[in-house]
């Protein structure tokens, strides 16, 4: 009996600059982009800044972090129908501030990068 292949799903890419993405010089292991407000203009008329992060030379987004979508949290090799994984934002902190965490422990930010099967920039990472 043969096994059926199973479908893979549809990794995001990276999106150009402009349109309100902006570059951050992250060294020359990542590709990371910034947009104050990801989704443009919602009905809810709330701002939804993002940040992605891809290993470079690669289009497919490793990391997505939405820290003030409706419940923040992050990705993890963000798809179409991807899971959200809540960031836990602790008393007197902001979702921002759980963010720039994983950016400020190099532990934590390799362990995201390896769960996102980049492993190798993960432990090129300082």
């Amino acid at each position: 009996m043969s096994e059926q292949p199973q479908p893979q799903r549809m990794q995001q890419t990276m999106p150009e600059e402009g349109g309100g993405w902006h570059r951050v010089n992250a060294g020359p292991h990542l590709h990371i982009m910034f947009n104050p407000n990801r989704l443009g203009r919602q009905p809810d008329e709330i701002e939804r800044p993002s940040i992605l992060v891809a290993v470079a030379g690669k289009r497919e987004q490793a990391l997505r972090f939405d820290p003030f979508s409706v419940g923040s949290h992050y990705h993890i090799r963000p798809s179409q129908r991807g899971r959200q994984i809540p960031l836990w934002v602790e008393e007197g902190q902001t979702p921002l501030d759980v963010v720039l965490a994983f950016f400020d422990k190099p532990l934590r930010f390799r362990g995201l990068l390896a769960q996102a099967e980049e492993d190798d920039v993960a432990s090129q990472l300082e």
